[in-house]
């Protein structure tokens, strides 16, 4: 069975499994680090950006279900 998510993502990334309304179709039962591996997110830009789904900030680990809403949050600096 397969899952819809709906992804606010950066513009450099891969669009490529993400279709014209910003969803993305994954297996049941995958997590946050799935959708990096489909979108083929590099490591180290993983480690430099918060994600959250359903706006609380998630781990690598969490698992997605069915209508969750994945955004992609910047840490910004200042001075």
């Amino acid at each position: 069975m397969q899952i819809k998510v709906k992804v606010y993502a950066p513009g450099f990334i891969n669009h490529d499994q993400i279709d014209e309304r910003g969803f993305l179709v994954l297996e049941e039962g995958a997590t946050l680090n799935d959708l990096y591996n489909k979108i083929k997110l590099p490591l180290p830009l993983r480690l430099n950006f918060f994600c959250s789904v359903n706006y609380d900030q998630a781990h690598w680990n969490t698992k997605l279900k069915d209508g969750d809403v994945v955004s992609f949050l910047f840490p910004l600096t200042g001075g």
